[in-house]
């Protein structure tokens, strides 16, 4: 009877063990990547952006302009205006933050594309999508997000910072992890199921890091499904 309740006693031991990893994993998974791999590396947000984009029917240059207004920006001085048959595009700058709107016909359609880009030590990017989402409005459309995040290392071994953050996006359950080597550092691809992906060679990928090496300094810059600007 006694060895009856030990080995029951050790059967909900073990299942009190498998419970608890499993709820670590979870919040491990459902942790935002961003910010995580910020915290693991021990590195400081420097700028961040989004980029929206959606299609509609409804005249492009009309909803870039109640866009703009909604935003905030409509008032500001322009730095550059384009204006022809098939596009239309604004570009702005107030205080931190450096952007564009335009608008491009496909067919019958019309391409909007919002850019915002911020000067900031703190990851603003989830502040920036719901605003920019609320200045879209609640038109029935499906929207594309894309972000970006630099950020400044204070590790000088490149090697150690890449091989944290590939440990970070297993931890996420990430696939499809390819690197390459670069002259300054390393960049990588991965596919984590949580942003919108691209296919590259019969692979989805939606994230895609650099740690990259500068006279300033050692960076990472993060970006979805990848980046866009030049490292």
């Amino acid at each position: 009877m006694k060895k009856k309740k030990v080995m029951i006693l050790i059967v909900f031991l073990i299942i009190g063990v498998i419970f608890l990893f499993s709820d670590f994993s979870l919040a491990s998974n459902n942790s935002d990547l961003f910010n995580d791999i910020l915290k693991e590396t021990n590195s400081r947000t420097v700028e961040c952006g989004i980029t929206a984009s959606f299609i509609t029917d409804e005249n492009g240059e009309k909803v870039c302009n109640d866009i703009l207004k909604k935003m905030g920006y409509f008032d500001t001085r322009y730095k550059s205006m384009l204006k022809n048959e098939k596009i239309y595009c604004i570009e702005f700058g107030k205080n931190n933050v450096n952007g564009y709107i335009e608008t491009m016909k496909y067919e019958n359609h019309n391409i909007i594309t919002i850019n915002l880009l911020e000067k900031s030590n703190s990851n603003l990017l989830s502040n920036m999508k719901s605003d920019v989402q609320k200045c879209i409005g609640g038109k029935n459309i499906t929207i594309k997000y894309f972000q970006y995040l630099k950020a400044q290392v204070c590790n000088n071994n490149i090697d150690a910072i890449n091989k944290e953050v590939l440990k970070i996006l297993r931890n996420h359950g990430a696939s499809n992890i390819n690197t390459v080597a670069l002259k300054n550092g390393y960049s990588t691809t991965a596919y984590t199921g949580i942003y919108n992906a691209i296919q590259i060679n019969g692979k989805l990928m939606d994230f895609n890091y650099a740690v990259c090496k500068y006279q300033s300094g050692n960076y990472i810059i993060l970006g979805t499904p990848e980046i866009l600007t030049t490292y």
